[in-house]
């Protein structure tokens, strides 16, 4: 191997091993009022919103209902790593009356 493609493939090694160089965010999405701890705040909302998170790694959350009815997902994501940055954490959604979710990023 090359000198060059030695380099290279050390560069890449590196940038997929640091994960997310960009921003942790929080997405939920629910019908219904829900609060949650993310990172080192509670935050209290209805609906749809985006939290962002501490820059720390792995980045958990965990969400629950305030109400019988309704439903309620999470998941968490790096925005602006470009294509060295990890997928996405799956959505995890709950039905169940004052249900709760724990999320964690993929690091």
């Amino acid at each position: 191997m090359s000198k060059r493609w030695t380099l290279t493939a050390l560069a890449v090694g590196v940038l997929l091993f640091l994960g997310c160089s960009a921003d942790y965010k929080a997405e939920v999405q629910s019908d219904t009022e829900w609060s949650g701890a993310f990172g080192n705040r509670t935050v209290d909302g209805i609906g749809n919103t985006t939290i962002d998170l501490p820059d720390e790694h792995p980045q958990c959350c965990a969400v629950q209902k305030q109400t019988e009815g309704g439903y309620l997902q999470v998941r968490v994501v790096c925005e602006g790593g470009g294509l060295l940055a990890p997928e996405d954490s799956d959505w995890v959604t709950t039905y169940a009356e004052y249900g709760v979710v724990t999320v964690c990023s993929e690091e």
